[in-house]
């Protein structure tokens, strides 16, 4: 029977002839690699992107601060002022309130509402211009001068139509609300248009027709009321129907009809 000093001597020959490589002993090795049995190509990170054209809003940006300044402005000072000019276009009494009761603080108020509304309404109609592609010779802020121009024009035109009118028919006192109520709806139209324009601006899509629609929505809605307030007024005062038909149509639609022509004549497509 062997003993243990032969067993061991035997396990010792044995473990000679294992060699792992060149050595008898597993060599540690320090570097970690990783293997993978797919195969893959080298990419690179890509980010899906999306572009904005957008005309200069540089000096649109400038105007809509001076809006707001306007704005801060006058809620600082004559805030019963707006609740009561709001209120004037659903009310007819406060309308004629109003009217009665012109002072030299109200007329500060009012002056500087109409430098808003000659502010913003020619910038919507500097947007509108540009969402329905109309083609004019002028761009960016030549075109936002043309429009004030041309709004500056057209509103000082009608109100002397309106007087001019008036006097004919000995209807000053009705003339001279009806202009009043006129006034006190452009400065609302500038006060709601004010955050329409300045969303026009800044929005970040290019499909810009849920603004714009709705500022269209908006105007179109205050101008209808101006005009439902127009026939209240008159009627009110015993207007003839004759002379009521006579304005409306010479001083509100026949301007409108030419405007909706020049418009369609013009106009290259809607986006």
């Amino acid at each position: 029977m062997p003993t243990p000093e032969q067993i061991r001597y035997w396990w010792w020959q044995r473990e000679k002839k294992i060699v792992i490589g060149e050595s008898r002993y597993i060599q540690p090795n320090h570097s970690l690699k990783v293997h993978s049995s797919v195969p893959s190509e080298k990419t690179t990170l890509v980010l899906p992107e999306r572009k904005v054209q957008h005309t200069n809003t540089d000096w649109q940006t400038l105007l809509m601060a001076a809006g707001f300044i306007l704005i801060a402005s006058i809620r600082t000072t004559w805030g019963k002022y707006l609740a009561s000019l709001f209120k004037s276009v659903v009310n007819y009494s406060t309308s004629v309130r109003m009217f009665k009761e012109k002072n030299s603080s109200v007329i500060y108020a009012a002056t500087r509402l109409d430098a808003l509304f000659f502010l913003v309404f020619p910038i919507f109609m500097f947007q509108l211009t540009l969402f329905f592609n109309i083609n004019l010779p002028f761009h960016n802020i030549y075109l936002y001068l043309l429009s004030l121009f041309v709004l500056a024009v057209f509103i000082i035109s009608k109100k002397l139509f309106y007087k001019t009118l008036g006097h004919i028919l000995d209807k000053s006192a009705e003339t001279s609300e009806f202009l009043f109520n006129l006034d006190n709806f452009n400065r609302v139209m500038g006060l709601a248009l004010l955050p329409v324009a300045t969303i026009i601006i800044f929005y970040p899509s290019e499909n810009l027709q849920v603004p714009v629609i709705f500022g269209v929505i908006l105007v179109v809605f205050l101008y209808l009321k101006l005009l439902y307030r127009g026939f209240k007024v008159l009627i009110t005062k015993q207007f003839s129907i004759f002379y009521l038909f006579l304005y409306f149509c010479t001083l509100e639609i026949l301007p409108l009809v030419l405007l909706y022509k020049i418009m369609i004549e013009q106009m290259e497509g809607v986006i």
